[in-house]
């Protein structure tokens, strides 16, 4: 029988992601439900294992509702004290807590600084003088920007390997269904792309597949198309590119502030004198 929702008061979201797992997340998860259950307050309460909760650096990680309460670190003994505080006084366990509604800061010790994406003059193998920015590898980002370049009729065009750019002009599916790859498909395109996380034994066609490096590439205004972005594989071996028209503006500017979160009015390039090159 389903858990009677109606019932529910607290519902506790354990984060179930790869380094909560490693960080021991189940054993916690687990002093938490038989905790639960011998207080006789199973039915109202609600457990759920969740996905990545995006706070890796503090796993294992909890959320508490309602309350937005962030909890860090959990290990068992923390476990059953975060649950009794919720379900006897309705209070957090202050001194385990990551976040709660009106703080302005996370608690924590082990805070990573991911450095955003930046421009550098390059001269490139394919390209020559340009500018490139290391962009996003990850499902993430790259499945919401194929549904924008292809499910709505927009001037890209699209190299294959070394292959010729074909220009397509009609929608196209875009298929992430699978466990692992993403899928292309219409009149002009059939494109298979993995871009899911895969284990060391996955199929070697799907590992050849697997997109590691995203570069945005700015080129010199020599032909109608003037930006790309370039997929390629662990190895270097080139995937595909994807071309913008030099006069497609609302292309170029989605990837610059949805895709590389900069400002169309500021854009991050890593000194003055790369502009003068380029």
């Amino acid at each position: 029988m389903g858990k009677n929702i109606p019932k529910v008061s607290t519902t506790f979201q354990f984060c179930d992601g790869g380094s909560c797992q490693k960080a021991k997340s189940e054993v916690a998860v687990r002093e938490a439900r038989a905790y639960l259950r011998n207080q006789g307050v199973w039915d109202e309460t609600h457990t759920i294992k969740t996905r990545c909760n995006g706070r890796c650096e503090d796993a294992p990680t909890w959320i508490v509702q309602p309350g937005n309460f962030w909890y860090k670190n959990v290990t068992p003994e923390k476990a059953v004290a975060i649950v009794k505080s919720h379900v006897e006084k309705e209070q957090p366990q202050e001194e385990y807590l990551l976040f709660k509604e009106g703080w302005s800061v996370l608690l924590t010790e082990n805070e990573k600084t991911v450095a955003p994406p930046v421009f550098k003059y390059k001269k490139d193998i394919e390209y020559g003088e340009v500018l490139i920015a290391r962009a996003f590898a990850s499902d993430q980002h790259l499945y919401p920007l194929f549904q924008y370049f292809f499910q709505q009729p927009r001037p890209i065009g699209i190299q294959i390997g070394a292959g010729e750019i074909i220009v397509i002009n009609q929608p196209h599916t875009v298929d992430y269904n699978d466990k692992y790859e993403v899928k292309i498909t219409g009149e002009q395109l059939e494109l298979a792309l993995t871009i899911a996380g895969i284990p060391k034994d996955i199929a070697e066609d799907i590992a050849d597949r697997k997109v590691s490096i995203a570069e945005v590439i700015w080129q010199r205004k020599k032909t109608i198309f003037t930006k790309v972005l370039r997929l390629k594989n662990k190895k270097g071996k080139h995937l595909a590119s994807f071309w913008i028209k030099e006069e497609d503006n609302s292309t170029w500017e989605h990837l610059l502030t949805i895709y590389l979160s900069m400002q169309i009015d500021n854009i991050r390039i890593e000194d003055d004198l790369s502009v003068n090159k380029f």
